[in-house]
């Protein structure tokens, strides 16, 4: 068996078109979740329940519809996912002193030890993923994202409307 690799299809002269752009971030955005969603589906935990944990830390007491909109799932996936953490004790529910209908979410002790382990696992699993890459790469990916991000938030209608 050769160790040569089959051609993939042929490259048009010029640059990229938008559409091939596109394709190969979709592409490698896939790629990317599945990948890292290993060190986690090992220990028998669901990616959405780690992006879950990771945005309530970042967000402090967020309110759970803040959550919805951030991570981009319905009002029901957050309620089951949150329920399912409560039972483990890893979050709690708490009264918005601001608002009577919100309900926010806390992270309990329990959970934040949880959250250490989630941590150490996304730090070690990224550098393993992003290790290919040179620090100038690593710079010039964080800009080119960070630019194509600011470019399309601005004509994005807002979550709702």
């Amino acid at each position: 068996m050769s160790s040569e690799k089959t051609p993939g299809p042929a490259r048009p002269e010029g640059p990229p078109t938008g559409a091939q752009l596109a394709d190969a971030l979709m592409r490698t955005t896939h790629a990317l979740r599945r990948f890292a969603g290993q060190p986690y589906q090992q220990r028998g935990w669901s990616t959405s329940r780690v992006l879950l944990m990771l945005a309530v830390d970042e967000a402090g007491t967020p309110r759970m519809g803040e959550l919805k909109d951030r991570l981009g799932v319905t009002g029901r996936s957050i309620t089951s996912l949150v329920d399912g953490l409560e039972d483990e004790g890893l979050l709690k529910r708490c009264d918005d002193p601001g608002d009577r209908r919100s309900t926010r979410l806390e992270i309990t002790a329990k959970g934040h030890e949880h959250l250490s382990e989630i941590k150490a696992l996304h730090d070690a699993h990224a550098e393993v993923t992003f290790g290919i890459l040179t620090d100038a790469e690593r710079a010039t990916l964080v800009d080119v994202l960070g630019r194509l991000r600011d470019h399309v938030a601005g004509r994005s209608p807002e979550p709702g409307r």
